[in-house]
């Protein structure tokens, strides 16, 4: 009986063990599962808020900077070569320094005697399409303005 009876009790007590140690498990997973899908959740939603907000001040900062897209892609290919050529002019007489609105007039003027149509170009662009020449003495190049005047 003695061999009997240690056999019962070790079956007891190792199927309760098995038992409790399968439901810490399962628990367990459950939890770690569980966390993990909370995480999931939480980054996605943090994502999605974070992107509606970086749009929502995206918004903001076009309607502070006026309803014109003044971007260069918008503009002709002419007038956009006409700006990049006055750039590069403007980037090699400023060599880094910082300008006053009278030198950038001079070197405006430079650039009107080398480059008369680049500059007759950018300078419709500043003055908004309308020109300070007269008819007769442009250099053939005419602005039609896109927007209709408000009556």
């Amino acid at each position: 009986m003695n061999n009997n009876g240690n056999q019962d009790l070790r079956s007891k007590g190792l199927l309760p063990a098995l038992g409790v140690g399968a439901a810490v498990y399962f628990v367990t997973g459950v939890v770690s599962v569980g966390t993990l899908g909370l995480v999931g959740i939480g980054a996605g939603v943090g994502y999605g808020v974070g992107s509606w907000i970086a749009d929502k001040y995206q918004e903001k900062q076009d309607a502070k900077m006026g309803k014109q897209d003044a971007s260069m892609q918008n503009l002709p290919w002419a007038m956009q070569v006409s700006l990049q050529s006055w750039q590069t002019f403007l980037a090699n007489r400023a060599r880094g320094m910082q300008l006053t609105p009278p030198q950038v007039e001079q070197i405006f003027q430079e650039f009107a005697q080398v480059e008369p149509g680049h500059a007759n170009n950018v300078a419709n662009l500043v003055q908004g399409g309308s020109s300070t020449q007269s008819p007769a003495s442009s250099s053939g190049i005419n602005v039609v303005p896109t927007v209709a005047a408000e009556v």
